[in-house]
């Protein structure tokens, strides 16, 4: 009876001590899965913290979507835009087309309505394009309109010199969105061939890592901030190199030569901002557009820059920068 008194604790015993070991699993806290921002926020740019690697399946889809994406953009480019053929703009342009060119009214009438009107007064319109990149569902296209035919030699060094970025968002294999930046008052003394950066015109995806591509994107959007917008120039000394090349902002090479340009700007507008619409990185080039302001009352400029990320800095700066209008024939604004 003794024995058997003693057994019956015993099972009791590990009964409890297993109904135990049972909570303690159930109710312990479930492994963190708060998501990692693509920018961290922070004012301070810094070496960014390395993305963890896609898997092979992730990073192969991820390309094939790129290239598929420039491919539709250079089907517009080939089959539109260079040989006037207008009607075929419904094959690439989705039914609920959203326009913010400054000079085009929305959707695929106001498209085909504002080609028609150039291709009319210029019959040999072509568009030279010198390079794109993609990243999600955005395609940059560096651009430069070829000289209309029987133009006058200074028209036509004008229009060779005029580079273009546009901009091309992509859903459901259609252009969804578009965004065009045009540099304006640029000097006689700047070629066509440096005002944009080197970039491949075919629709394949540079074989940076992924990890590396978005690594860069968000050192330089943290550096972009904190220099743009927290006017922290000192954002400068780590993330920009000392012998940094520019391209078409007027400013000298070399980081003091920016610093300095900007602590003035800074200085005379305390108040100027840089909101940020669109990131497209690429190999080791990083695209930012943005609307810059002196002022909130100030309608400003839309400003794309291009950075080339180099052993961990900014090594070279495109500057590309267009006065937005007072009125535009849609209401989407250029942003």
């Amino acid at each position: 009876m003794k024995k058997t008194s003693v057994l019956l604790s015993s099972l009791m015993l590990l009964g409890v001590l297993s109904a135990c070991s049972g909570n303690n699993t159930s109710n312990a806290p479930a492994p963190s899965t708060t998501p990692s921002t693509e920018n961290s926020g922070g004012t301070t740019p810094g070496t960014a913290e390395p993305a963890q690697p896609d898997s092979s399946a992730n990073a192969s889809a991820e390309e094939t979507k790129i290239t598929n994406n420039k491919k539709l953009v250079t089907g517009l480019y080939n089959d539109v835009l260079n040989s006037h053929k207008l009607d075929q703009a419904e094959q690439y342009l989705a039914e609920g087309y959203v326009e913010h060119h400054p000079a085009a009214a929305n959707g695929r009438e106001g498209f085909a309505a504002y080609y028609a009107a150039l291709f009319q007064k210029n019959a040999d319109y072509k568009v030279n394009v010198r390079g794109m990149l993609g990243q999600g569902d955005l395609v940059a296209v560096f651009t430069e309109p070829a000289a209309p035919a029987g133009s006058s030699a200074d028209t036509a060094t004008q229009a060779s010199s005029a580079p273009m970025v546009d901009m091309y968002r992509i859903a459901d294999n259609k252009i969804a969105e578009h965004w065009s930046v045009t540099a304006a008052n640029l000097s006689g003394s700047e070629k066509s061939a440096d005002l944009l950066p080197a970039a491949s015109t075919e629709a394949v995806v540079a074989d940076t890592p992924r990890a590396t591509v978005a690594a860069n994107a968000n050192f330089v959007k943290n550096f972009y901030d904190a220099f743009f917008n927290s006017h922290n120039a000192d954002a400068a000394k780590e993330a920009v190199s000392d012998n940094v090349i520019q391209h078409g902002s007027g400013i000298a090479n070399g980081r003091d030569a920016l610093t300095s340009h900007y602590l003035t700007e800074f200085r005379a507008h305390a108040d100027s901002t840089a909101i940020v619409t669109n990131v497209i990185a690429e190999g080791d080039l990083v695209l930012v557009y943005s609307q810059m302001q002196n002022s909130a009352d100030d309608r400003g400029n839309a400003v794309v820059h291009i950075f080339r990320v180099e052993n961990g800095q900014i090594a070279e700066m495109w500057t590309l920068s267009q006065p937005v209008p007072e009125k535009s024939p849609n209401d989407n604004t250029m942003f």
